[in-house]
């Protein structure tokens, strides 16, 4: 049996590697506007209070519809993008050992379902982008559950599925993930950028292989 009946997932950066560290968000503005490094300055201006998470998403994707983005062009520029070794086995094991299983990211659905569509999580909960029948970008939706939201989020899964927080687990890499670390029972801070985060996480794993988190959620290797 699994140490945890709930373990929560961090995607982008966590279980997905990109280039240099980039982030997906990082990687499609660098494919379609040519500036990654605008995430940062919108970041900035997140945590300022000049932009609220909505408003930062609609720019970012705003941008890429705009450059002529469709659902074949954006696909075609995660190729940079990765998933990590070993994350299919690492979260069948946990399922089969019967452990319920989130994905609860700032990233977009559509990179998850492009790099790891056959991924055992109960529920997804990830930025999103609808689009056209031609294929351009029609609408998106911006998660709730980032920053704060993670937090919060699984605050309200472990009540809907009767799971005491000392009971859920949390695997994740950056700042935006330090609220769902402080809220979970057991953290994991895997590859971690933030040290905030490793100040707050139970255990620190760096690795090439997700397998590597196995010994510290399920208690063996």
């Amino acid at each position: 049996m699994s140490r945890f009946e709930l373990i929560a997932f961090d995607i982008d950066g966590t279980l997905v590697h990109g280039p240099n560290g980039f982030t997906v968000w990082e990687v499609l503005n660098d494919h379609f506007t040519g500036v990654p490094e605008v995430n940062r300055e919108r970041y900035a201006r997140y945590k300022r209070g000049e932009l609220s998470y909505a408003e930062w998403v609609a720019l970012d994707i705003e941008g890429w519809r705009d450059a002529g983005a469709t659902r074949e062009t954006i696909v075609g520029a995660l190729s940079p993008l990765r998933l990590i070794d070993g994350a299919t086995e690492t979260l069948q094991k946990l399922k089969a050992d019967g452990c319920l299983l989130f994905a609860v990211t700032g990233t977009l659905d559509l990179m998850l379902e492009t790099l790891f569509p056959d991924h055992p999580f109960d529920e997804v909960y990830a930025n999103h982008i609808g689009f056209n029948d031609d294929g351009t970008i029609g609408h998106w939706r911006a998660t709730p559950f980032d920053m704060d939201g993670k937090a919060k989020l699984l605050r309200a899964l472990a009540m809907r599925h009767g799971v005491p927080l000392a009971r859920t687990a949390f695997v994740g890499d950056s700042s935006n993930d330090v609220w769902i670390a402080r809220e979970a029972g057991f953290t994991v801070a895997f590859n971690p950028a933030s040290d905030e985060l490793v100040e707050i996480a139970d255990v620190e794993v760096r690795s090439e292989d997700a397998r590597d988190l196995l010994p510290h959620l399920t208690g063996s290797s």
